[in-house]
């Protein structure tokens, strides 16, 4: 047995919180906490929670630790939704100072115990414990695909019950960020006769899965240092371009993929400049430089890759921060350094940076290629 699921099937595009709403929970929520603190804990929590309804549907507060309690902190989540990740983001980074409690964005880890990530759950008269579900993985182009199988029967009429039960394990012992945007697919296999070699108990996998990030998919989550940066020059033609056109040509910044992922570079901007001269094209360069060293001396974002476009326009893709301020940059530098090109500046929301794996991935399927033939 064989089963396909995915993980990241998600609800369609969650709407974009505005700068007012964010304003507004905030401005509401400090105003009410000293009557959320005369609260206990569990009371805090639901007063929270229908506080930010009002100004942002979709998403969720949680208190670790206890109300006014030094050490506390309240997590921002979105149970796992990806859509709403942009906005747990932006309210997080718009969150005032306010002491005791500090604010977190996304569900952290389950604290290991004596026996790793054990935990059991019981729903429906049903039990299954993290030591119950086995976990195998391999690389999914750049993500961790993951194969699950069960340690004991599971009867026919709990089979779904079981699996459901299985995502909210791997939620919980991962961690909101690393399951929803570093685990790709997730497959429920027949333990007897498909599982991949190597699988283990689900509370044993964070350290093998940060190894496996580390070690093979080469995830430092460290900007690069000089010395070990590798970029890839490639010519590339599109399968609509005739014999006569010329080719794209793409620069790719191989060692970017040490900070794929990172939580705080999501953002994908891209910056186009039409060129028609030699001065021209000149210029768009100066500018896409000038950004990709503003941002690299701030670590406030890196150039993923940068390609010429049918030798009509010249385009450079970053992974940043704050997108905000990196397309204030942008518009300053392009000013001062292209003045008359009409650039376009285009921002979207890539937590699992598809855009730069994609081509990670083929690049490198292609290399492979090419050495074993």
């Amino acid at each position: 047995m064989h089963e396909d699921t995915h993980h990241d099937d998600q609800p369609p595009a969650a709407a974009r919180l505005g700068a007012g709403q964010i304003a507004a929970f905030w401005r509401d929520f400090s105003a009410g906490l000293s009557a959320l603190e005369a609260l206990d804990g569990q009371e805090f929590v639901e007063r929270a929670n229908e506080l930010l309804q009002r100004h942002a549907p979709g998403l969720a507060l949680e208190l670790e630790g206890r109300p006014a309690e030094a050490g506390a902190r309240l997590v921002v989540t979105a149970h796992g939704n990806i859509e709403q990740f942009e906005n747990v983001q932006a309210l997080v980074r718009e969150a005032p100072r306010c002491p005791p409690y500090a604010v977190q964005a996304f569900r952290s880890r389950m604290a290991p115990g004596p026996q790793g990530s054990d935990f059991a759950m019981h729903m429906q008269g049903f039990e299954l414990s993290c030591a119950e579900v086995l976990v195998a993985h391999y690389d999914a182009g750049g993500i961790v695909g993951l194969e699950l199988a069960f340690a004991k029967p599971i009867p026919q009429d709990m089979a779904e019950h079981a699996r459901h039960m299985a995502f909210i394990m791997l939620d919980h012992v991962l961690g909101e960020w690393d399951f929803s945007v570093r685990v790709g697919p997730v497959d429920f296999v027949d333990a007897s006769a498909d599982a991949r070699g190597g699988a283990q108990p689900l509370s044993a996998f964070p350290p093998v899965f940060d190894a496996f990030q580390r070690e093979v998919l080469g995830r430092s989550y460290a900007y690069p240092q000089e010395d070990e940066d590798r970029w890839i020059s490639l010519e590339v033609r599109a399968r609509d371009a005739g014999d006569d056109e010329p080719p794209d040509l793409l620069s790719f910044h191989d060692g970017a993929n040490a900070l794929a992922t990172r939580a705080d570079l999501s953002h994908f901007l891209t910056w186009t400049f039409p060129v028609s001269s030699q001065q021209e094209l000149d210029s768009a360069r100066d500018a896409q430089d000038a950004l990709e060293a503003q941002l690299l001396s701030q670590q406030g974002g890196i150039l993923a890759f940068s390609r010429m476009e049918r030798m009509q326009s010249r385009v450079a893709a970053f992974y940043v921060a704050d997108p905000a301020d990196a397309v204030q940059r942008a518009e300053r530098i392009a000013a001062r350094h292209a003045p008359g090109l009409e650039a376009e500046l285009r921002v979207v929301f890539d937590p699992a940076w598809h855009e730069y794996l994609g081509l990670y991935s083929a690049i490198h399927r292609n290399r492979h290629a090419k050495e074993a033939a």
